[in-house]
């Protein structure tokens, strides 16, 4: 028996692919989270945008990004030079952001981010196959969440950044920020090429299969789908959360341009602090409790968010909301990803990663027209209620799969051909 319990109990080392993948999403979110929280103010200070405009260009990006998610989890994730082009998206993503410092009109600038969104679709599936292929199948908890932990503090880093390039130079910055982002950008590109090894065959599952026709989804998996397209339909862009924090604090008797978006990137900074210190316990939490049912807890954890949009905005509120919002992310990613991993079997993760990406991208640019357009006919507190409702029945849409154990995770000792467990 003490054989068998030793069996199942995954290794507590990390295995070299999920360092590199780590280390690299570092420099890779350090370089776009430079970017990210003053886009819309760039926009709209900059280039003259309406809201309807940074509304339509975030929107945009997405549809790009869970397209080519989509297509790269169908032909890509399974190749064998999978390494080779997720370091070509990595290196367009850095390139055409970097290019938006010489962004001249909102229209260039809109072409640039989608081309960069597009990119970082192509590679998001690659990377968690890896992640998944490379994990033992009771760690991919720990796996995803330390790649998760490593993503958020590049993110921290990305949002100190352009804080301090704004307190320094002012609105002016903007343009430097966008053109200095390209330096960690290039050291991710650099650092996922040269330390990723992911060889052929190499999920701890077994072999990966080279050439098959694809299997069916399992039912829960799709089923699990169904409710991510509902709770996404009311996980609308953050960037609409900044923009419900700069509008309040510009109103008339507010703190101003430069001290709003101040503020703004604080409570970004703070979020993406949430988000990386609480990604590795969520990662543990998953291994813990591999089912759907944290996942839902995630879902639901969104509808405070919702009700603190809701309200006036204020500097304690924005944190507040911010702050929530990043211990919702960091439950929600790595339950999601964790969760898919020990569902789906090895040779279809890529295909399943690029089905959820697509269904998660293509509801999440219906919530910014939901939540957008609500907002703009009735008012913020009616657009994030609506949010908060449909996050309630997203959560509910899991309640035919709770109680069934991932497939691959923490399932107990490996099995033989023959139903037995292996190593008797």
């Amino acid at each position: 028996m003490a054989n068998d319990r030793a069996t199942a109990r995954p290794s507590v080392r990390i295995p070299h692919d999920v360092w590199a993948v780590s280390i690299t999403s570092l420099f890779s979110d350090w370089s776009y989270e430079m970017l990210l929280p003053i886009l819309p103010f760039f926009l709209a200070l900059d280039l003259g945008a309406s809201p309807l405009v940074i509304g339509f260009v975030e929107g945009a990006a997405v549809l790009a990004q869970s397209w080519t998610q989509f297509v790269a989890g169908q032909r890509l994730a399974g190749r064998a030079d999978r390494r080779a082009v997720g370091t070509g998206g990595y290196a367009t993503t850095t390139i055409a952001h970097g290019l938006v410092a010489l962004a001249t009109a909102w229209p260039i600038a809109a072409l640039l981010r989608v081309t960069a969104w597009g990119a970082r679709g192509e590679r998001q599936p690659i990377k968690k196959a890896i992640l998944a292929d490379a994990a033992e199948p009771g760690a991919r908890g720990r796996s995803f969440g330390l790649e998760q932990t490593f993503d958020s503090l590049g993110a921290v880093g990305g949002t100190a950044s352009a804080a301090v390039l704004v307190v320094t130079d002012g609105l002016p910055a903007f343009r430097w920020i966008f053109a200095l982002s390209v330096l960690p950008g290039l050291v991710a590109v650099v650092l996922f090429y040269r330390l990723v090894r992911d060889p052929p065959g190499a999920s701890r599952d077994g072999p990966r299969e080279a050439a098959r026709p694809p299997r069916p989804f399992p039912r829960r998996f799709r089923w699990f789908l169904v409710a991510v397209a509902v709770f996404g339909l009311a996980y609308f862009n953050i960037l609409l959360g900044l923009l419900r924090v700069g509008t309040g604090l510009l109103a008339p008797g507010g703190v101003g341009p430069v001290g709003a978006i101040l503020v703004a990137l604080v409570a970004y900074l703070l979020y993406n602090l949430v988000y990386a210190g609480l990604s590795y316990p969520a990662g543990l939490l998953a291994v813990r409790f591999p089912g759907a049912g944290l996942v839902g807890v995630s879902f639901l954890l969104f509808v405070p968010v919702d009700v603190l949009f809701a309200l006036t905005p204020s500097v304690g509120v924005a944190l507040a909301a911010f702050g929530l919002a990043g211990a919702q992310i960091a439950l929600a990613d790595v339950t999601t990803s964790t969760w898919i991993g020990g569902t789906v079997d090895p040779a279809s993760r890529g295909r399943a990663f690029g089905w959820f990406g697509a269904v998660q991208g293509a509801a999440s640019l219906g919530a910014s027209v939901i939540v957008g357009g609500l907002w703009t006919y009735y008012s913020a507190p009616v657009a994030f209620s609506a949010s908060a409702v449909l996050a309630v029945l997203g959560a509910a849409c899991l309640l035919p799969i709770l109680g069934r154990r991932s497939a691959g995770d923490d399932a107990g000792p490996p099995r033989a051909p023959g139903g037995r467990p292996a190593d008797q």
